[in-house]
């Protein structure tokens, strides 16, 4: 009886260690909204972005987009050019996981898109699936970077919203394009 005991106690400990594993873990790559403190993720996003560039099948342009080509089986297709529109499926996520956002069959001008976005839309036929590593000097603060005010970056959307994604972030965007119009 005495065992059964010490055992659970032994069980409450390793759930209580888990818990406060999480605790840190969420605390580490999750930025602190109320603090503002975005200089953590920015490192964090540098860091994996560092790590990301050497796994097997990414790719990186001289702009600094990673990408990797996860399935191309119309290469005999046109590619989409800068003034294209594209009709995909994708999925938006950073890199702790958080998806922002989820499309399907959504049309989209990429003229009107971020740079990242639009330059790895250029690297894939019509059905094909990609996954795009997108810096922020890419996404939604590229207009800080060119204006040299990058310290001053803000991110997208509302922060304490439903959508935000907080300055410095870098996005991961799982696309399959399904259809390419306007070469």
């Amino acid at each position: 009886m005495d065992r059964k005991i010490e055992v659970k106690g032994e069980r409450l400990k390793v759930k209580g260690l888990l818990i406060l594993l999480s605790i840190f873990i969420f605390q580490f790559l999750v930025p602190s909204c109320k603090q503002n403190n975005w200089i953590d993720w920015k490192t964090q996003n540098e860091l994996w972005l560092q790590a990301n560039k050497s796994k097997t099948g990414v790719r990186t342009t001289d702009s600094g987009l990673q990408y990797k080509i996860i399935a191309d089986p119309t290469p005999q297709d046109a590619l989409p050019n800068s003034t294209s529109t594209v009709v995909c499926d994708y999925t938006l996520s950073l890199i702790n996981g958080c998806v922002i956002e989820t499309a399907n069959n959504v049309s989209l001008y990429l003229p009107n898109m971020i740079p990242g976005f639009t330059e790895g839309c250029h690297k894939i036929h019509n059905n094909g699936d990609i996954e795009l590593y997108i810096p922020a000097f890419l996404g939604y603060d590229s207009d800080k970077y060119t204006s040299g005010s990058y310290g001053e970056a803000e991110g997208s959307g509302t922060e304490g919203g439903t959508y935000f994604i907080p300055p410095f972030s870098t996005l991961i965007f799982s696309i399959h394009i399904c259809g390419v119009s306007g070469n």
